[in-house]
């Protein structure tokens, strides 16, 4: 029968085995470390540590793929990162480059094609996709690589706005681009703006924005504002008008007129065709409820008694030629000023004024108001319709009180009967 070792034996024992694991694990513990320090800064050294560390592998294959004497070297260092991590997808970009600089695209665009399943934020691979998915004529895939890109780092976009409007103005991108719009990717705005900006031919972007113009949401207030002030810039103040009102909420389409929401009812939107209330010191503009109004609001101007050279209450006409009456009530709250307040109609293309309104100052109850003006035939495809204080002189421009106005529109004038007839 063997005799049990003594106690003492077996601890001396227990304790040279842990020794000894303890040893083995902290001289890992060095190698791993030392790898780990120089993976990035000196790859080769790191590999020197420890031969299958991942990211040491794929830095190492990243520099050996610079050079093209080392294109087996680098592809073996990515081989050996993917068996090390078969999650990266940096390491099939590095191999799907050795494949593009080989001539290899269709194995390129496979290798590709899986690093950016892998790893979808690595932008190389989606640039890379991206160049190679236009050229093949793939749009819808362009343009999920395009959409992943701009997430990502929306950066990007400056470098990338020349592609963007190319593909804007190419009505073969159209349809693939409109059904990523659609999507609403935080970049979509800043793509129609600048595209209603910067477009070369509006006439080529048109059809994109009519697509998306129809589409479930329409355009954003941004972006038809951007829109219509570019068909403005064009002379398509038509065309610009019948845009927006498409766009109206159907609420807003009872009793449109001439000029829109001359009663205030509605909060002004965003440029095109909407009321614009500006801001300037001296002056306050708000839409108030108030005794006597049409509907529930009207609009209220008030001045601080200071030297105020305000034109802050405008709205864009789109009025054919023809003969019209401007009309309105308004109310006077003490309001002192010298020259008093008018409404000015004028073509937008600039020159003297087609009508003006009678001014208004002091104290009273609501009075009706009108002024006719003629649009001519040429050069007056729009008009402003402003609100102002028609100082000549800055001494002019001092004025205080308050001023309500309501009810506003514009109407046609009949032709007068031929007197033949």
């Amino acid at each position: 029968m063997t005799e049990p070792l003594p106690r003492a034996r077996v601890r001396r024992l227990l304790l040279a085995l842990a020794t000894g694991a303890l040893v083995l694990l902290g001289g890992r513990a060095v190698q791993n470390g030392v790898a780990d320090h120089y993976a990035i800064s000196n790859p080769a050294r790191a590999l020197a540590w420890r031969s299958d560390h991942p990211e040491a592998l794929y830095r190492q294959a990243l520099r050996l793929a610079a050079d093209p004497a080392q294109a087996e070297a680098a592809a073996d260092h990515a081989r050996r990162a993917l068996r090390a991590n078969p999650l990266d997808g940096r390491s099939y970009r590095i191999l799907g480059t050795l494949a593009d600089a080989a001539g290899d695209r269709a194995q390129a665009a496979r290798l590709f094609t899986v690093a950016a399943q892998r790893t979808p934020r690595d932008l190389s691979s989606q640039a890379w996709l991206l160049d190679y998915h236009l050229a093949e004529g793939d749009l819808p895939a362009a343009m999920q690589n395009l959409d992943l890109l701009l997430r990502v780092n929306p950066g990007l976009f400056p470098s990338l706005e020349a592609q963007l409007l190319g593909l804007a103005s190419d009505a073969r991108a159209h349809e693939a681009l409109a059904d990523r719009l659609a999507t609403l990717p935080p970049w979509r705005g800043r793509l129609l703006v600048a595209t209603a900006a910067k477009a070369p031919s509006y006439e080529a972007v048109a059809p994109l924005f009519d697509r998306l113009r129809k589409a479930p949401g329409g355009l954003a207030p941004a972006e038809l504002s951007a829109w219509v002030d570019r068909l403005g810039r064009e002379g398509q103040w038509g065309p610009a008008y019948l845009i927006w009102v498409s766009q109206l909420p159907p609420e807003r389409l009872v009793g449109l007129g001439n000029l829109y929401n001359g009663s205030f009812e509605w909060e002004p939107g965003q440029g095109a065709f909407h009321w614009r209330l500006g801001r300037i010191a001296g002056a306050r503009v708000d839409r108030l409820p108030t005794e006597g109004a049409d509907g529930k609001l009207a609009l209220r101007v008030a001045f601080e008694d200071r030297r105020v050279p305000f034109a802050h209450v405008r709205q864009m006409l789109a009025l054919g030629p023809g003969r019209y009456t401007f009309s309105g009530q308004a109310r006077p709250e003490t309001l002192r000023t010298e020259r008093g307040l008018v409404w000015t109609i004028t073509c937008a293309s600039g020159g003297p004024a087609l009508g003006e309104t009678r001014p208004l100052m002091g104290n009273g109850p609501w009075r009706a108001f009108e002024a006719e003006f003629e649009v001519p035939a040429e050069n007056c495809g729009a008009q402003w319709l402003v609100l102002r204080l028609p100082a000549r002189i800055p001494a002019e421009q001092r004025i205080g009180g308050r001023a309500w106005f309501d009810a506003l529109k514009i109407s046609r004038q009949r032709p007068a009967p031929d007197a033949n007839n």
